[in-house]
Formats: C-alpha cells, structure tokens, sequence
C-alpha cells in the first residue's frame, strides 16, 4: 500500500471507500493516465505503480497515454500529443483523468478545465493558479481539478550536503534546459534565503558538450554540485541521452561533492540528497482519486504537496570523494552503492 505517512493522513478516506468499491468497478471506474514523457521513464514508472497501489482495493480500468515530451520538445508537438489524448478522453469517457508532471497537465488537464470529467494531476512544478485550476484556494480550488504539487527539497538537500561535506561554501545548480526545469529552479530561487551555501549560478544547458563544459569549469569556481535534471540533453548527433548517461561522466569527471532532488539520479552516482520519489507522488494523487470516486467534488479536494522528503545516499560516491560520512545521517537514509 502507500507510504505510511499517506496512509495515516488519509485514515478516514481508506475507510470509507471499502464501503464504495462495489459501486466503482469495472466499467463504472474507468481511469485514463496521460503521461507526459515516455514509458520507460522510471519517475513515470514509480509514480503509476503508487497510483495504482492507492487504487489498489478499487476494481478499476486504466488506459494509458503517453505524451514523449521529453523527447520531443517542441510545443507544436506538444499540442497534437494533447489533441490526440483529448479526443481518446472523450471517446473513452472515464470517471476521472489523471495527468503525470506539467506538461500533460497543462495543456489536458488544462483543456478539460470546466468541464465534467474530474482531473486528478500530480508531479506539477508551476503554480497550479497559472494553469487556472484555482477559483477559490488552494483548500477548496473550485473547479474539476485537484491534484498534488511536486516541490522538491532544496533547501533539506543542501543541508544534507552541508553534513556529508562540511567544508562546502559555494553551490552550482546545473539542470536541462526544459519548460519543467525552469519552473523547477524558479522555486529553487525562491527558497535561496534558507539555504545554508552560497549559490554561485543556476546553469541550463542543452547539449552534452555544454553540460561537460560547465562541469568541468565549476571544478575550480565551486564547492559543491546539485543537479535537478538531465533529460533532454542532446548528446553529438542530436540524440536525447539519459540520466543515467550524464551522470556517470559527471561523477567520473568531477572531484566535487553533488547532490540531487530525485532517487534515480542518486541511485547513479551523486553522493546524496533529500528526494522525491515517484512512487509517494502517484499514491498521494491516488488518494484523492479514491475521494472523487466516492462522490466528493474535485472543486472540494485540497491541491497540496506530500508532506515529507526522503534522504537518499550513495556511498560508493562517498567513498570516491573520500568521506567518511555521520552515522546518524546513515541509519535514517535510503542507500546506494554498497556498503562503506
């Protein structure tokens, strides 16, 4: 079932939608995902497996749609992709559509904004009063739409690396050049007066060559390195590399401590950070699926983020940047290569 905190925060509603499960099998409990990126993408991956692990007392279908705009950026794209999912909404007709991160949200969860069918969104970086999803607040937003806030722990991370690397003054924020990376270190930005580093720039970069450039010029410019992400770098014949990909020659080439605000960049190699997982975003939005499908108005659904982080550590990074790091920190942290 969904983490632990969720859970005892939603008592009420897990109760109550024993007693509804009946009423909203099958076909009465259709469910659409539209995603904004592609399949094999595992912030996706763990996000549907917590939807569906919230969901998982309901009888329910789901259909899937996948947007691939990480891979195809433009906005041109991104409207066909909008049109194509807009129009299987309306054949489909589901009780309730889920929207992954800004994207779909936007322009799906966007262009069904007034009508009928309930949205349900989650992994969202801007505000959701750009997208115009709250006519009254936040606690009440009003229309057919709630969902959950994706806002990352920023200011924990640095804290966190200011405890494994003590040492550590002057911080680069380095990311892809995407629509959701922008907003993303907009917030970053926001919360600068509460970090306990000095932030030396915020760099987004489009190319592989770029990314190693910068990289290697911060060597000797900064103290410490936090990346939010790298999933529409182009590497030298235009293909869209990996994560994985711009990781593994970030740690190879940087003598720098790093730090990220998602499991899968630490699991490949930065040496930590407090994250938020896919998996906690898909199964507090599914929560909120549940209410809806017991009766309760989007309108009347809190639009929220989930109340905690994760600490996440690598210590074969640990060990390459030679530090030796407080058990304290390591008895409460997720952990990644190996044991030190």
């Amino acid at each position: 079932m969904c983490g632990r905190a969720i859970v005892f925060t939603a008592v009420s509603v897990l109760v109550l939608v024993s007693s509804a499960v009946g009423a909203w099998g099958g076909e009465k409990c259709r469910i659409f995902l539209v995603f904004s990126y592609h399949p094999s993408l595992w912030w996706h991956i763990n996000a549907k497996r917590g939807l569906l692990d919230a969901l998982r007392d309901m009888d329910c279908l789901y259909k899937s749609f996948y947007m691939d705009t990480k891979r195809h950026t433009e906005e041109p794209w991104i409207r066909k992709k909008a049109y194509e999912a807009l129009k299987e909404v309306k054949e489909w007709k589901p009780a309730v559509v889920v929207t992954f991160d800004d994207n779909a949200t936007r322009v799906v969860g966007g262009g069904l904004l007034g009508t009928s069918t309930p949205v349900v969104f989650l992994g969202v970086n801007a505000e959701p009063e750009k997208y115009g999803f709250v006519r009254g607040t936040r606690k009440r937003p009003g229309a057919n739409v709630t969902g959950v806030l994706e806002r990352h722990y920023f200011a924990q991370t640095f804290k966190l690396l200011k405890a494994l690397a003590p040492g550590i003054e002057k911080c680069a924020v380095l990311s892809d050049d995407s629509y959701t990376s922008r907003v993303a270190l907009d917030y970053c930005r926001s919360l600068e007066p509460s970090f306990p580093v000095k932030i030396v720039g915020y760099y987004t970069l489009r190319t592989l060559q770029e990314w190693q450039e910068k990289v290697l010029e911060l060597q000797s410019k900064a103290d410490c390195l936090l990346f939010y992400n790298a999933l529409t770098v182009r590497g030298p014949r235009g293909k869209v590399l990996s994560n994985e990909e711009v990781i593994h020659w970030t740690v190879k080439h940087s003598r720098l401590p790093d730090g990220g605000v998602w499991e899968a960049p630490v699991e490949y190699g930065l040496l930590g950070g407090v994250i938020l997982t896919g998996y906690y975003q898909g199964c507090y939005a599914g929560l909120k699926v549940k209410e809806i499908l017991m009766g309760k108005s989007p309108g009347e659904i809190p639009i929220e983020r989930p109340p905690r982080g994760e600490i996440a550590i690598n210590l074969a990074r640990a060990r390459s940047l030679g530090l030796k790091l407080p058990m304290g920190v390591l008895l409460s942290a997720r952990i990644y290569g190996g044991r030190q």
